[in-house]
């Protein structure tokens, strides 16, 4: 989801801005964004929890007996540092050389010699992707409570919020998933009345954020993705050869 960089200044004025006078940016009524941080966070892991049921019924075709190793989730990793990451946790678990090819998947290099190696090799994948889940994770449709909320947002709390300030906004004419799914609706505009007066424009912006921008500050995962330890190598693309380094 992406906003414009006017509206994403807007944003920054509303933490700088408030951190100075304690003031607070109006969150969407009785839902709050902290109910949308959770929903995304429950989600999220609802799709690791899925992603593992299917891989743990591979292993156990593929390798009968053979016990699971128990996953839980250490971090949410941006995706440029996702494949090192991933790499080093396989590479550890497994005793191979990990590598994440965009051709080939995960591959060990050089490739398992014996079937105990290949095994290890499963284990290590299961393993870490239930530690590391893929960043493809946190792109998932929002849910009811946050359509339920930029719908509370845009219909009555952005409204009322300008309101207070002496600007009157026209209801949204259409469905505020538009809000969710394109990052604006083209025939509303809550700042028109304003658009002339840059200086009011911003203020309004940071004083009653366009939903947007909100949920824009949210992470798609709930909670804040991170990067890996200073000392790790720095991050790379995917290769694309099972050969390359």
């Amino acid at each position: 989801m992406s906003a414009a960089s006017g509206p994403r200044t807007a944003a920054l004025a509303v933490i700088v801005g408030c951190a100075l006078t304690a003031c607070a940016a109006p969150d969407g009524g009785d839902l709050g964004l902290e109910a949308v941080a959770q929903e995304r966070a429950d989600r999220a892991e609802a799709r690791v929890d899925e992603l593992l049921a299917g891989f743990a019924d591979y292993l156990t075709d593929r390798w009968p007996g053979v016990p699971l190793p128990e996953t839980t989730i250490e971090a949410w990793l941006e995706p440029g540092y996702w494949t090192t990451a991933f790499e080093r946790c396989a590479t550890e678990a497994s005793g191979l050389q990990v590598r994440v090819s965009l051709e080939a998947g995960v591959i060990a290099d050089p490739p398992p010699s014996t079937m105990g190696q290949r095994r290890d090799l499963d284990l290590a994948i299961y393993l870490c992707q239930g530690s590391l889940p893929p960043p493809g994770f946190a792109v998932v449709e929002p849910g009811p409570v946050e359509i339920a909320w930029v719908t509370e947002y845009a219909r009555e709390t952005l409204p009322a919020c300008l309101r207070r300030e002496g600007v009157l906004v026209r209801p949204l004419p259409s469905d505020p998933f538009a809000i969710l799914s394109g990052g604006s609706t083209p025939s509303w505009d809550p700042y028109a009345a304003v658009r002339g007066d840059a200086p009011t424009l911003q203020r309004l912006q940071a004083v009653c954020p366009h939903p947007a921008v909100l949920l824009a500050a949210l992470s798609p995962v709930g909670v804040e993705a991170s990067g890996v330890p200073t000392d790790w190598p720095a991050p790379r693309r995917e290769t694309s050869g099972e050969g390359a380094p």
